[in-house]
């Protein structure tokens, strides 16, 4: 009997058989198509790992099955798990939208030096239970050529998005007037520029540009300037 899901997976026999002809039906094109995953949408753990996938990995999917939790710290980039998994599950996991794609970039380790490479996955829930509740997930992974200008974009942006984690609570402890003048202070206008667009004096700008980088923990105009880029302020 092929291994598609684990033999003591916890659903109804009649979700298992529909689950073990949709994996049978996807393994069957596995050579055409990218990596591809099954995950328990319950606690987004893999029950399967297309043979593409472990070959990529160096592993089995047994060794995958058994990992647990520590799949993710094994091959994956942890600060971009730490983002993208709860969106993800969160999409998955809600009764009230339709089936769609969730697209995600995600740095996985594959190489013996421990680098990482820059994939493009997208997840949709897969199979439902009797309930009609999403049960398991279909995730395809497709490597990004690591010369192409895509990669170097995907690097961006999820650097963008950690900044946007790690320091929303600094954004916003700003007042509305200190978001709007670090708009402007970013985008590099004079001060005079400045004081004249918010009628205050310089003296008041300069007070006002202290209390923003204090705030915000920044301690050059660059990181001000990577700080309003992240919250979409330039």
């Amino acid at each position: 009997m092929n291994d598609f899901l684990p033999a003591d997976f916890n659903c109804s026999n009649g979700v298992y058989q529909i689950a073990m002809r949709k994996i049978a039906e996807l393994n069957a094109l596995a050579d055409e198509l990218p990596v591809f995953i099954i995950h328990d949408v319950r606690d987004f753990s893999v029950v399967y790992l297309s043979p593409k996938g472990t070959q990529q990995l160096g592993v089995t999917l047994k060794d995958v099955r058994q990992m647990g939790g520590n799949y993710y710290a094994n091959f994956f980039n942890t600060a971009d798990v730490e983002f993208y998994v709860p969106k993800c599950m969160a999409a998955l996991r809600d009764p009230k939208q339709p089936a769609q794609w969730f697209s995600f970039f995600q740095q996985v380790t594959t190489a013996e030096d421990g680098g990482f490479e820059w994939y493009l996955s997208a997840s949709r829930p897969f199979v439902y239970d009797e309930e009609g509740n999403p049960l398991l997930s279909l995730t395809f992974a497709l490597q990004l050529d690591p010369n192409h200008h895509l990669a170097e974009k995907a690097g961006r942006l999820m650097a963008e998005n950690l900044m946007l984690k790690d320091n929303y609570q600094r954004f916003a402890s700003l007042t509305k007037r200190e978001k709007q003048l670090l708009k402007y202070i970013a985008a590099g206008d004079t001060a005079e520029k400045i004081c004249g667009q918010f009628f205050i004096s310089d003296k008041t700008l300069k007070t006002h540009r202290r209390n923003i980088k204090k705030k915000l923990g920044a301690k050059t105009h660059y990181d001000l300037i990577r700080f309003a880029q992240a919250f979409n302020l330039v």
